[in-house]
């Protein structure tokens, strides 16, 4: 309730800033180490018997974790120093000093907490994830091993429970005030379930890769949109189907033999190719070896052999090189196939022009054959 107190507030002023997903890092990424410096204090079966100021003892923390996600960490963690408590018993362990005036003996002794914490970062996990935030409010709980390093030296099981305020300074750096608390069995200072309470302050050093990278958000198309590109695939797709009938059209079509007649001359050849090709269909042929016929009766002539190509299809470098190769191949069937003298032929190409015949491009795909 803490934390979401703390993100009221920020949702107003950062509203989209504050609730996007992030990407998993690799495992290398959001590693830290803290320390701090603070005070503890041991609760046992005579923790009233002192002072509150006298039962305060010198606290170190040292911490090394990683966060996988910007709400999820866990991190090892060193407590310790000293604790203080009381006993009735003169001879009782870690005791230090003499009898105080209520009867009781003073025990000091070192202490060390080893333990594994699970961090829940509730701010980012209500809030959403915000790189340069000021404060987040991270709960921890965790178990561990105690450790008594004063003689006569002594081993327990720890729960831990506690809670980082978390302060932003830099990038790298953060302000920690930790609240932690330790829970035991009654085998250190006391014969009832024993407890330490501390409080630290300290600062954490976040090792490079830092912070999270944002999963880019893809925004809503609207419906008035969705359905013009869905008219315009539609109309496509109709255009595309059109194209293809014309084509098979072109390819079933006959052929068109325009000649022009003058006394003496051999007519003229118009040779028609598929879109693209330069190949010759054999259902030319019969027309070029009739062709190629007059050419040689008439030996003293030359004939120019032109080649063009739909300017409509394809850049303009491109058709200057497919009407080259039509004309050279309605040369070349002349020579090796119908025994045309090469002499007589000579080859000409004009590259894309526009419809040549009747106002149909697909009569613009050809050679022409004229003296």
């Amino acid at each position: 309730m803490a934390a979401v107190s703390v993100c009221l507030p920020a949702q107003e002023k950062e509203k989209a800033a504050t609730s996007y997903s992030v990407e998993t890092n690799r495992f290398g990424a959001n590693w830290f180490i803290s320390g701090g410096l603070g005070a503890q204090m041991y609760f046992g079966d005579n923790d009233g018997k002192l002072d509150f100021g006298k039962r305060l003892a010198p606290a170190l923390d040292i911490a090394v974790g990683k966060w996988f996600t910007p709400g999820i960490g866990l991190r090892i963690a060193y407590n310790g120093l000293q604790a203080k408590g009381a006993t009735l018993l003169e001879d009782d362990a870690y005791v230090k000093g003499g009898v105080m005036s209520n009867g009781y003996y003073k025990q000091k002794w070192n202490i060390a907490n080893f333990h594994a914490d699970v961090m829940l970062n509730l701010t980012n996990m209500f809030c959403g994830y915000k790189e340069d935030r000021l404060y987040s409010f991270i709960p921890y709980a965790g178990a561990g091993w105690v450790h008594s390093w004063t003689k006569p030296t002594d081993d327990n099981i720890g729960f831990n429970l506690g809670l980082i305020n978390r302060f932003r300074l830099s990038s790298a750096l953060d302000f920690n005030v930790e609240m932690r608390s330790l829970f035991m069995k009654n085998t250190l200072a006391g014969e009832n379930k024993e407890a330490m309470l501390g409080l630290t302050v300290g600062v954490t050093y976040k090792f490079k890769k830092r912070g999270w990278n944002a999963v880019p958000t893809v925004p809503m198309v609207p419906e008035s949109q969705l359905n013009d590109m869905r008219d315009r695939v539609n109309a496509l797709k109709g255009e595309n189907e059109s194209l293809k009938r014309d084509l098979v059209e072109a390819r079933n079509k006959k052929p068109e033999v325009i000649v022009k007649k003058e006394a003496g001359l051999v007519p003229r050849l118009v040779v028609v190719f598929n879109i693209g090709k330069s190949n010759i269909s054999k259902r030319e042929y019969m027309n070029i070896e009739a062709m190629a016929k007059g050419i040689k009766e008439n030996p003293g002539k030359v004939f120019t052999i032109t080649g063009y190509a739909d300017k409509g299809t394809g850049s303009a470098e491109y058709n200057m090189k497919l009407s080259k190769k039509r004309a050279e191949a309605v040369r070349d069937l002349m020579v090796n196939e119908f025994g045309v003298p090469a002499s007589q032929l000579k080859v000409d190409y004009k590259g894309g022009v526009g419809n040549m015949f009747y106002d149909d491009a697909k009569l613009s795909r050809v050679a022409i054959v004229e003296e």
